[in-house]
């Protein structure tokens, strides 16, 4: 049976005291369309976006959690599923990334406990290491740790919730202050979800950050990922769940011209504009979780929140009441990013207007090609059997023998693919049903087939797919046929799905504290709080580094900020 490589850990520093916001968004060694950023490392320690940290999984807490008759015995068995297609068995590492995995430990309540029993006093202590105040990332809620076995054994709910990749919901994170200190909450559709935090210990999460075009400086970074917050909050308040949230919704800010419309209704209706408040109860304009995430990205990178951009287009008066609720928020008084908002915690979050200089993101490119483009490129029906497909059936590393189940599957995964995307309720003789049925049927005997190799397969297959994409795609000029599920912003953090203005970058595992222990701790500790301990100072310990350390003592930690505060007192410097 083939086995999965698993990914090994490795250590690094991450820079507690001196962890600043703009090296998140430093311009980074790519050339000029790239959205790499820079990573710098001396021996184990690296200045790198990928904030690591020291947290270890209890496995015993963690297999109590989520019972198996396969317990877990590394931690990547929790983010990987064993597909079963009778003749074979393999391990599909669906919920596994190009970079070192990372544990982050998360919470809803403060004082809560570890796996070690050891009181946590700030439920985001490790959270904000990653995402410090002002900063923005999303969580993708997922069922992986759960669901580790897929038998093609027929559809129904389970088959469905397979062919989504088993992630549920997407959260905004974002760095906020909270009781004088860095903390974090989310920003989600529905509003009142997890009243702003994070959920249960048995709903984990993948966290992500955005990855900006690389012809963008530093500086403009900055702005975007400010603008991008502003507009996530004011999005969140004046938008409206949908009721069908499985594929029925359409996709209303499906094109640029369509974010700069949702944008200026958006100032508007926090502006107090019946017209636009009812704007977005309309049924072709509420948003649900993913597409809160992508709404706001794409306005954030569109259209930047300056008198600039929107003077022109909604008029002085209405610009200048949204700025008054702007500047309301700020100063702690009542606005309609607080009272349009069951979120209570959004009251944290600081709203940024745009520097007046600032444009809208593609302006800046040294081409038109990304005129057109959104944050994230939605998916039609074709690209998310695709993507099902290449995560959990590998046909490019297994070979051409798979084509047959591959085949057999996507015949049991057809009924969960037709109500994604809200073709189900169609009857079978509607043109548009006529024709899905007909490209799928084709598709299927393409993939049935063994074409000697994995390179002539995608050249027989690449028409069908052109053709499945323009037949899935926009129809009825509604939006309908565009999908940005939770799992979009998934597989585009695994380099998957391109195509849009930002890209993802993988941060970390979110895992609950109950099944969580600072490496190398033994019960009795107090992380989180502010009571000395032995590795958060300096006595008898010059020249140390410690990676679980709250701070660090030797020649390198003035370059990484993270020398403790009585360095000097104690060592020779």
């Amino acid at each position: 049976m083939p086995t999965l490589l698993r990914v090994a850990r490795r250590s690094a520093r991450f820079r507690l005291a001196g962890f600043l916001f703009a090296s998140l968004l430093a311009v980074g060694c790519a050339d000029d369309t790239s959205n790499n950023t820079d990573t710098t490392c001396r021996g184990d320690r690296c200045d790198d976006t990928v904030a690591l940290t020291t947290y270890v999984p209890d496995f015993e807490k963690l297999n109590a959690l989520f019972p198996s008759e396969r317990p877990m015995e590394i931690i990547e068995d929790a983010f990987t599923v064993r597909v079963d297609l009778g003749v074979t068995q393999f391990d599909a590492a669906t919920h596994l990334f190009d970079s070192p995995l990372v544990l982050i430990p998360y919470a809803n309540d403060d004082n809560t406990q570890d796996a070690l029993g050891n009181v946590v006093a700030r439920r985001d202590v490790e959270l904000a290491k990653h995402f410090p105040v002002g900063a923005v990332g999303y969580a993708v809620k997922h069922h992986r740790p759960e669901f580790r076995d897929l038998k093609f054994e027929g559809g129904g709910e389970d088959m469905k919730e397979h062919f989504k990749l088993q992630d549920t919901h997407i959260e905004i994170v974002v760095g906020v202050e909270r009781d004088g200190k860095p903390g974090v909450i989310t920003l989600n559709n529905p509003q009142n979800y997890e009243s702003g935090l994070f959920g249960t210990a048995d709903y984990p999460m993948i966290f992500l950050r955005p990855s900006f075009p690389g012809y963008l400086s530093s500086d403009q970074r900055v702005a975007f990922n400010d603008n991008i917050r502003t507009m996530a909050a004011a999005f969140n308040a004046v938008s409206n769940f949908p009721g069908d949230y499985n594929g029925g919704d359409p996709l209303g800010a499906r094109t640029p011209d369509a974010v700069i419309e949702h944008s200026i209704m958006m100032v508007k209706a926090i502006a107090g504009d019946a017209e636009a408040i009812e704007f977005f109860e309309d049924e072709q304009n509420q948003i649900y979780c993913a597409e809160l995430a992508h709404v706001s990205a794409s306005a954030g990178l569109i259209a930047p929140l300056n008198k600039r951009t929107f003077e022109p287009l909604v008029g002085a008066d209405t610009w200048q009441k949204f700025v008054d609720e702007v500047n309301a928020h700020n100063s702690g008084e009542e606005s309609a990013f607080l009272s349009m908002n069951d979120n209570k915690l959004v009251s944290m979050v600081n709203l940024t207007l745009a520097p007046e200089s600032l444009q809208a993101a593609h302006t800046y490119a040294p081409s038109s090609a990304d005129a057109d483009k959104l944050a994230f490129q939605p998916m039609t029906m074709s690209d998310m059997v695709e993507q099902f497909m290449r995560t959990h059936l590998p046909r490019e590393t297994l070979g051409e023998s798979l084509g047959q189940a591959q085949a057999a599957v996507l015949t049991q995964i057809k009924p969960g693919l037709l109500e994604s995307m809200a073709i189900d309720g169609l009857p079978e003789s509607h043109p548009i049903r006529v024709a899905v049925d007909d490209v799928f049927d084709r598709i299927l005997a393409v993939v049935a087939q063994d074409h000697g190799t994995y390179e002539n397969f995608r050249t027989a297959l690449a028409p069908l797919l052109a053709e499945a994409r323009e037949i899935t795609g926009p129809r009825d000029g509604s939006g309908k046929g565009l999908f940005v599920p939770p799992n979009l912003l998934h597989v585009i953090a695994q380099k998957k799905h391109d195509g849009g203005l930002l890209g993802l970058d993988y941060v970390g595992h979110g895992l609950h504290f109950s099944v969580l222990k600072p490496e190398g701790a033994t019960g009795g500790e107090t992380p989180g709080t502010d009571e000395p301990s032995s590795l958060s100072t300096c006595e008898n310990r010059c020249d140390d580094y410690t990676a679980a350390a709250t701070c660090n003592c030797d020649s390198e930690c003035t370059t990484y900020g993270d020398c403790c505060s009585d360095l000097a007192q104690f060592c020779e410097l």
